[in-house]
């Protein structure tokens, strides 16, 4: 890039008029990502949290946008094709998707205990012994996307289940990625499965309330878990290590 900060200038107006000459070169092929923070850093000679600060103002003024775990692109961002599941997921975060979870997936566990057929609620117990007998991120995985699909199936409404789908796609787009391994940690399998049984359990019974309190209950969980997550990025640590 071969863009360098002169000293005795204001900091974040000369690292963001060295960015912005950088966007408009990047702006020939908007959807090639810019540099990432780090290598501006390097390139720059400033620290993260400078280029950061820069990247913060450009984007408030429609100059560049960002996507959690695809990067930086030059120009405002995009408008979502709301018919497209995969247009919402780029424009969306791994928080927003959390939070449309804990609102959707409570009802859709209450439902489902009112109005699940006995070969649903099979469906949903089946992909509850998978969880438990998972041995890798990558069994389990499916497993689990099986558990919360077979509870949106049981809830008898195709409109909450396209909903549900929706925010599954976004799930695997983003939320997922280099996440999935932090997130799903054997340790967190045991408890993530550990809040599916009750989940189970409420729905058998055919017990509503229980039924949406419990999936409450692991939707904060993930909720949680992402909030970490974003941190450790946010700080610059490992994600394994969580």
């Amino acid at each position: 890039m071969g863009v360098k900060i002169e000293t005795g200038t204001a900091l974040t107006d000369s690292i963001e008029k060295a960015i912005e000459k950088i966007v408009e070169t990047a702006k020939a092929n908007p959807d090639q990502a810019l540099p990432t923070e780090r290598n501006l850093s390097e390139s720059l000679g400033v620290t993260r949290h400078a280029v950061r600060k820069a990247l913060d103002r450009l984007e408030s003024e429609g100059r560049i946008w960002r996507h959690v775990g695809r990067g930086t692109f030059p120009g405002p961002r995009p408008a979502a094709d709301p018919l497209d599941p995969r247009s919402i997921a780029r424009h969306t975060t791994p928080k927003e998707i959390a939070e449309a979870r804990r609102i959707l997936e409570p009802q859709l566990a209450a439902a489902a205990a009112l109005r699940a057929t006995p070969a649903q609620i099979d469906a949903i117990e089946d992909a509850l012994r998978r969880c438990a007998t998972a041995r890798s991120v990558d069994v389990y995985e499916v497993a689990d996307e099986a558990f919360h699909r077979a509870v949106a199936v049981a809830s008898g409404s195709t409109l909450l289940l396209s909903l549900f789908e929706t925010i599954n796609v976004a799930r695997r787009e983003i939320a997922w990625g280099a996440m999935r391994n932090s997130a799903l940690k054997p340790e967190r399998r045991d408890k993530f499965t550990g809040e599916h049984e009750p989940i189970v359990r409420a729905i058998r019974a055919r017990d509503g309330e229980a039924a949406w309190a419990a999936m409450l209950a692991h939707m904060e969980t993930i909720k949680d878990i992402y909030d970490e997550i974003d941190r450790a990025k946010l700080a610059g640590r490992n994600l394994i290590a969580l």
